[in-house]
């Protein structure tokens, strides 16, 4: 197999497949080449793949940003023609992976069921909250080393969602406990420092307590951090967001596990959803206020670090 096909969302995932891939392939680094098609026409990667290097006949061609497969994108007439010709009949030497960073694929396009008739594919999308635990123990005892499943959450509640962050973070762990192999909480605590997303889960903590002290020293915390005033709005909402549709899921007469189902949130996240002594209507007013003053900064009514500072001196 010589032509590969890789889309998705999650950038570690896709960059840990192209890696995969390339040493497998054992092409000398000088003839790996890569292309971006939002630069580049599929025409300059068509020639190279047709052209026998002087010293190695071996090649990997890297073409980001294929989104001619979705649905946004198109190439010519002509262009589709002579990429069917070569996919049809590709050289045996030359090895060319497709990249696309969107979620989906447009499987209308004939191009598309061509290329995934032909091509291996490899969908990388984001791996649902729910589901991310598993994935890291698995990881983590792939790597030789041992955890709970109460310490890969506490990894997560500390890190966040995003993928790469967590590998980065498992990196420092695993030289850290390079000895004796077994990662416990005591390590995390020492080796892992807290993200934005476990300081804004502090910092609602502080505003369902309506501490205000708390309030504004985990904010000038945040701002010295150089964190954004915006995303800080938006990340706060989604967290009250959250606990909002976990009280009318309760409400409704919903499990704890049928809401992690429902929702596909971690079940550590649904949990402390579920603690919050935010009454309903109080999560919607309070709600209601971060869109209006979202708004606001968007249309320039408000200085985002004093509307934001506003808000949270009125909670």
């Amino acid at each position: 197999m010589n032509l590969y096909l890789i889309y998705g969302l999650e950038n570690y995932l896709i960059n840990e497949k192209i890696k995969e891939i390339v040493d497998k392939s054992k092409v000398e680094t000088d003839n790996i080449i890569n292309f971006d098609l939002d630069e580049d026409s599929i025409m300059s990667v068509l020639v190279e793949a047709s052209t026998v290097g002087m010293f190695s006949d071996k090649k990997v061609l890297i073409v980001n940003n294929s989104n001619f497969l979705c649905a946004n994108k198109s190439l010519s007439e002509n262009e589709l023609d002579e990429l069917n010709k070569y996919i049809e009949h590709p050289f045996e030497d030359i090895m060319i992976i497709f990249v696309v960073r969107e979620e989906k694929l447009d499987s209308r396009k004939k191009i598309t069921k061509n290329l995934s008739k032909i091509c291996k594919v490899y969908e990388c999308n984001k791996i649902d909250s729910y589901n991310m635990n598993n994935y890291l123990s698995n990881y983590i005892r792939d790597k030789g080393y041992s955890i709970s499943s109460d310490s890969v959450d506490l990894i997560i509640s500390k890190v966040g969602y995003e993928l790469s962050n967590i590998i980065n973070e498992l990196d420092k762990l695993f030289i850290y406990k390079d000895t004796d192999k077994k990662i416990t909480k005591e390590d995390i605590e020492n080796v892992i420092t807290k993200n934005i997303e476990k300081n804004i889960f502090e910092l609602t903590n502080a505003i369902i307590n309506r501490n205000k002290d708390k309030i504004m020293e985990i904010y000038n915390d945040l701002i010295l951090a150089k964190e954004d005033p915006i995303k800080l709005l938006v990340t706060l909402s989604n967290q009250l967001r959250l606990i909002l549709q976990v009280k009318l899921m309760r409400r409704g007469g919903y499990s704890e596990k049928e809401i992690v189902t429902t929702l596909k949130e971690h079940p550590y996240r649904i949990n402390l959803a579920m603690k919050s002594s935010f009454e309903i209507n109080d999560l919607k007013k309070k709600m209601l206020k971060l869109s209006e003053l979202d708004y606001k900064i968007v249309t320039g009514e408000v200085d985002k670090f004093f509307g934001f500072e506003m808000f949270l001196l009125e909670i």
